[in-house]
């Protein structure tokens, strides 16, 4: 099984809306099932470095928040990320392997590229992951340097299939996004949904996916 992620921790003092309040690093999966805190605290990640101005002084509404968050972005400058990646669960051995530090969700896009005909992808560091394939064998391992923390193997298939349900669960996601932004920031419900999107880059990865299949 494999499900998107977002790092969620430095929440404390923010209460411009319902958030977990972690004050640790933790993973949150996501999927259109979250809670009203769970949303809150994965939309505040995806846009939290847009909650200070220049001069490093909080956004004291909402609305203040948003209008500067939702863009429109300088090119060059700052774009809503969500660090995370994806999180590799093998059901019969019980191994997880999570995403490595510096790595976000939009980097998912490396891992198609192994499905195109690529050998490996780098899924994070410290530790240092990777993903490879040989001969239609998968692996996934946690950390390079020491394999003993973390191996699972699947077949491609089963990596193309669990990457489709990536996708479904990312679309469902900003699904429930835009139903919570009715009800925390209705005035921004439209435009909140589609910078999720953008920072997620859920769209692009969905019609990619499926040309690859109809193309196989």
């Amino acid at each position: 099984m494999i499900d998107p992620v977002i790092e969620v921790a430095g929440e404390r003092g923010f209460d411009l809306w319902p958030v977990l309040g972690h004050r640790r690093l933790t993973y949150l999966a996501l999927h259109g099932g979250l809670s009203d805190r769970e949303t809150g605290s994965a939309v505040y990640e995806i846009l939290h470095w847009f909650h200070t101005d220049d001069d490093g002084a909080p956004a004291t509404s909402v609305d203040s928040y948003l209008q500067h968050a939702l863009g429109p972005y300088d090119p060059e400058g700052t774009q809503p990320l969500a660090m995370g990646g994806l999180r590799f669960t093998d059901a019969t051995t019980g191994v997880t392997i999570l995403p490595g530090c510096c790595y976000s969700i939009d980097e998912r896009i490396e891992v198609y590229g192994v499905l195109d005909g690529g050998t490996e992808c780098w899924l994070g560091h410290s530790p240092d992951g990777r993903l490879t394939i040989c001969d239609g064998v998968v692996e996934i391992v946690q950390d390079t340097d020491e394999p003993s923390r973390g191996l699972i193997r699947a077949t491609e298939g089963d990596l193309r299939a669990g990457m489709a349900d990536v996708e479904a669960k990312l679309s469902a996601f900003v699904g429930r996004v835009a139903d919570w932004a009715l009800e925390h920031a209705p005035a921004h419900a439209d435009r909140l949904a589609e910078v999720v999107a953008l920072g997620l880059v859920v769209e692009r990865r969905q019609v990619s996916l499926s040309r690859r299949s109809e193309n196989r």
